[in-house]
């Protein structure tokens, strides 16, 4: 959320990827902890988003780890609103075949306003589709409510590739801060985006939105579903 300061998002980032003050200060370049400790401490650090600096060096320690696997793009939020032509690449577990694999599915429980609490605890692994078979951090979430019908019905698993390029027309799960442990969360159709703005669409009832960039920092590409029946 906005008024979630960026202190207490990087700190809820690191302890989800398992990293040390100590490794995090060693990658910035510091000998002690101290140097990176005021990063997290919001009575030292005021600033609504982290240097360029501080994410160039902490993107390759934080993403991959934890459960769920940070992500790239959750790192680069911390800088604020990130560039969808960010050029992240998919991060690609080497598997010789997919067959067998089986990705987290996570349980969805309607919030306020529509929204949808979602649990990153797994209530299930499932096969997933080819094309995201082998990506890191890939993952399904269980629908709940009726407002992407037909598109999405309750109980229809959506599955989700953080990595993918977003696009205008395409199905996304936008989150107001990086998901750990419960995150809120809206699935929409991006009809369009500026540096500012999502717009969006949803079915039920039928209607155009925006949401703020700033509010809802990070947002992944829905690539396919399971359907219920």
């Amino acid at each position: 959320m906005a008024d979630i300061p960026v202190t207490e998002r990087l700190k809820a980032l690191r302890v989800r990827a398992g990293v040390t003050m100590a490794e995090a200060a060693e990658a910035l370049g510091y000998k002690t902890p101290s140097g990176y400790q005021h990063y997290e401490d919001p009575k030292k650090f005021f600033k609504p988003y982290l240097p360029a600096h501080v994410i160039e060096a902490l993107l390759p320690l934080f993403t991959g780890r934890g459960e769920p696997p940070v992500q790239r793009a959750e790192v680069i939020a911390l800088g604020g609103p990130f560039h969808l032509d960010d050029p992240f690449t998919p991060e690609i577990i080497p598997y010789p075949e997919s067959r067998g694999i089986l990705v987290p599915v996570y349980a969805a429980a309607m919030g306020g306003e529509g929204h949808l609490i979602i649990d990153f605890n797994p209530v299930d692994r499932l096969a997933p589709p080819e094309d995201i078979a082998r990506v890191r951090g890939a993952y399904g979430i269980l629908i709940v409510g009726d407002s992407m019908v037909p598109a999405y019905r309750p109980g229809d698993v959506a599955w989700v590739n953080p990595h993918k390029p977003l696009e205008r027309d395409t199905d996304v799960v936008l989150y107001h801060v990086p998901p750990h442990g419960e995150a809120e969360a809206i699935i929409k159709m991006l009809i369009g985006m500026s540096q500012s703005e999502w717009k969006l669409r949803q079915y039920q009832p039928p209607k155009d939105f925006t949401e703020s960039r700033a509010d809802w920092t990070v947002c992944h590409r829905i690539v396919g579903k399971k359907n219920v029946r």
